[in-house]
């Protein structure tokens, strides 16, 4: 963990009175730690856990990630593992060999007696914690508590989210690479959109893409025409016809970091209300985006968006958000909402989005990634933001 991400962690920190708090979200631990375990993101409740106290940080796995650990050189000063598995150790074992023999040797009788010990491996041996709850049970809660006598545990999944709005230059880098790996998936679809191909062709085409560029698909978006208007389903069967218009909207997860960015496109020449309609859209984006620098807050940047469309010809134009925060999380905050007094940092990165949805008609959306400045917003997403009309 960089110095910087230390000190904007510890300045929270004080501000609640905690002697340290503890990541249990994939995400999370991702930020404390760099761990990121394929079971931990599939197994909901799976107890994992990241502490971060004033001597460093730790880590309490189940027994099977300790190889994984050792190999990916996941950062920590302290770990503490549970339950059984079994590991063999050949003569070539190595680091991770002697490693694994270390951290198993005396395996904790639970997550809990595990998280006991990383905590007083690392000084705390009392005060206040901050526990993210959003991994975590009720009855987890209830057993670290007794567990933890001593301790007065304190949710603290707010406070990790707080600190990873501000990004750092390698996560920036990230998220840019992952939006440009978007923006090559939606052009390899419009290459290959003909009359006949389905949404489900689409979409394969769309995630095989993501996949090439090096990133991992997640929810991925093409729907076509009056089912583009049912805002985000599962792909059909629905073969593309003359005269449909398609939305686009998804991304990848590039190590660790996510994409989400939208386009518009139309089989055919577009007519005169799909060329209004989208215009007003990008209008209000384009606004939105314009208005974005350090010291104006999400809740303007809201206002700003839907004013401009409805200037521009959606006078009825109604949103809940008008764009996100994206990072570790599809939705890092904070959210651009009405009202909202969340103000704008440099480092923050944001998707910000003017979506519109017509029952019986169409969808239609556009949405970019842009890095807050000093100067004001960057564009990570490069390509065009006009309708994007197939032959």
């Amino acid at each position: 963990m960089n110095a910087d991400r230390r000190a904007r962690l510890f300045e929270l920190m004080r501000a609640q009175g905690l002697e340290a708090v503890v990541a249990t979200t994939p995400a999370n631990v991702a930020y404390l730690t760099g761990l990121r375990s394929p079971s931990h993101a599939v197994f909901r409740g799976a107890e994992y856990y990241a502490v971060l106290a004033p001597r460093g940080t730790g880590l309490v796995v189940p027994f099977i990630d300790t190889a994984g650990v050792a190999a990916d050189e996941v950062a920590c000063d302290v770990l503490a593992c549970y339950g059984r598995f079994f590991f063999e150790h050949g003569e070539s074992a190595g680091e991770v060999g002697r490693k694994v023999r270390e951290w198993t040797s005396e395996p904790a009788s639970s997550p809990a007696d595990g998280l006991a010990r990383v905590l007083v491996d690392l000084g705390v041996s009392g005060g206040r914690v901050g526990l993210d709850e959003a991994n975590c049970f009720p009855q987890t809660w209830q057993r670290l508590e007794e567990r933890l006598r001593g301790h007065s545990l304190v949710p603290a999944y707010q406070l990790l989210r707080a600190a990873r709005m501000v990004k750092e230059p390698e996560e920036v880098a990230a998220l840019e690479r992952a939006a440009h790996i978007a923006e090559a998936a939606i052009a390899a679809v419009c290459a290959m959109l003909r009359p006949g191909v389905t949404e489900r062709e689409a979409v394969r085409a769309y995630e095989t893409e993501v996949l090439r560029g090096g990133a991992s698909p997640h929810v991925t978006v093409v729907l076509f025409s009056e089912r583009s208007a049912l805002a985000d389903v599962p792909p059909s069967d629905r073969a593309l016809r003359p005269g449909d218009i398609v939305r686009f909207d998804g991304g990848g997860v590039y190590r660790g970091y996510c994409s989400d960015m939208s386009r518009t496109a139309v089989l055919g020449e577009p007519s005169p209300k799909l060329t209004a309609h989208y215009a007003a859209l990008r209008a209000g984006e384009e606004a939105a985006i314009a208005a974005m620098k350090p010291g104006v807050t999400a809740g303007q940047i809201f206002d700003t968006a839907v004013r401009m469309v409805r200037e521009s010809g959606l006078p009825r134009y109604q949103r809940h958000h008008v764009g996100h925060g994206i990072g570790l999380e599809l939705y890092d905050p904070p959210t651009i909402v009405p009202g909202s007094d969340a103000v704008l940092e440099p480092g923050m990165v944001f998707c910000v989005e003017t979506p519109y949805y017509e029952l019986g008609w169409t969808g239609l959306q556009v949405e970019d990634t842009v890095e807050i400045t000093p100067a004001g917003a960057r564009f990570l997403t490069q390509s065009s933001r006009e309708l994007i009309v197939l032959t």
